[in-house]
């Protein structure tokens, strides 16, 4: 588009009148010689007018950077273009590590879209979240990673107008979306490859404050029964690990029992690290006396050569945004809904068992079938 020289030069000089402060609508008007109402309608392309009034219209908003009022446009809209997004608090480190690609898959979702994300970020173990944080009309839609909202507080979400997409998520009302990884898949490949390693006596540590974690274990006692293997009581807590200390405590406990695993599946990769920390600060050696997998294939993971399991948080946060932008146009939650695949990834601290500085710490009599958990 070609601007003709008095034009812009008028324009310029009207747009110095306001540039000590924000600029309005009205200045934009004003400085295009048009009515507010042409400039609303130039701008949200509505209505029909002129090459030469757009040009105006366009040349003064731009010269000024007017940016509406978001606001007022809420105001008049009912809408923030704004989506909801509850995680985990953000954590360096393997115990949280894949909410950073989840967020950058979120983001670049929502980025095709033009919206943009206000992000809820809190700790699993700080209480339920309020459902009215999401329902006092600052966002359009939320997308709610576990750990937070009760499942009465889901209930209500659901029974809202909000559209709302859950992560990693099996319990959920019939209406909301959902985003989900294999989690049954990652544990069998991981079971059948420490088995087919030579190992019987396999453990499974991990946290239990989401539905990721406890389908995990569940994978993991429908794995060994496959095999027929009866894992011990002791060898597949499902405690409230959270911190590298927690671990440790929980390996205390795992390493003196009367029958020492040769193997640990681990719940996530945050506890598999801490219990790789935790069993060579106590003379073990990894894989030669015990070995141990994660879960996540976090940064961290691959710095340890953690033998884990990859799943796509990326594309989990990616697909959460497509999901909502279908939500928003009036797609039905149970439409909007995906279970992702995970892949085993095999590295160094997996190896066949052999008797060696653990059959010095511990007797290694093989369990019997039927010692249930």
């Amino acid at each position: 588009m070609v601007y003709d020289d008095e034009l812009s030069s008028s324009i310029l000089c009207k747009v110095a009148l306001s540039v000590a402060r924000h600029p309005t609508i009205n200045d934009v008007a004003r400085a295009a010689g048009v009515s507010v109402g042409t400039v609303s309608n130039v701008l949200n392309r509505k209505g029909r007018h002129s090459d030469a009034t757009r040009a105006k219209v366009i040349r003064a908003a731009a010269s000024m950077h007017y940016r509406p009022n978001a606001l007022i446009r809420s105001l008049q809209t009912g809408t923030t273009n704004t989506i909801g997004v509850f995680t985990w608090r953000v954590y360096l480190g393997a115990w949280h590590d894949m909410t950073l690609d989840l967020l950058r898959g979120i983001s670049k979702g929502l980025a095709e879209t033009s919206r943009d994300v206000l992000l809820y970020a809190r700790h699993p173990h700080e209480g339920d979240v309020d459902p009215g944080y999401f329902l006092d009309g600052r966002v359009d839609a939320a997308i709610l990673a576990p750990g937070g909202l009760s499942p009465e507080g889901l209930e209500q979400l659901a029974s809202s107008s909000l559209p709302v997409v859950t992560l990693y998520q099996s319990r959920i009302p019939a209406s909301v979306a959902s985003v989900r990884i294999d989690n049954a898949s990652g544990i069998h490949a991981t079971v059948e490859h420490l088995v087919k390693l030579g190992h019987r006596r396999i453990a499974f540590l991990s946290p239990a404050y989401s539905d990721d974690f406890c389908e995990r274990r569940q994978a993991y006692l429908d794995a060994m029964e496959r095999h027929d293997l009866a894992p011990r009581a002791e060898w597949a807590p499902l405690g409230e690990l959270e911190r590298e200390g927690d671990a440790g405590e929980m390996m205390d406990y795992m390493l003196g029992t009367r029958v020492l695993p040769t193997a640990i599946v681990c719940g996530n990769d945050g506890v598999a690290i801490a219990a790789l920390r935790a069993l060579r600060e106590r003379g073990f050696a990894v894989p030669q006396d015990l070995s141990v997998a994660g879960f996540d294939d976090s940064a961290a993971a691959q710095s340890e050569d953690l033998t884990t399991v990859r799943q796509p948080a990326e594309e989990v946060g990616m697909t959460a945004a497509r999901f909502v932008e279908a939500l928003l146009c009036g797609a039905r939650g149970e439409e909007c809904r995906a279970v992702l695949p995970v892949q085993l990834i095999t590295r160094g601290t997996t190896a066949s068992p052999r008797d060696g500085r653990a059959s010095a710490h511990m007797p290694l009599a093989v369990p019997m079938k039927g010692a249930s958990v």
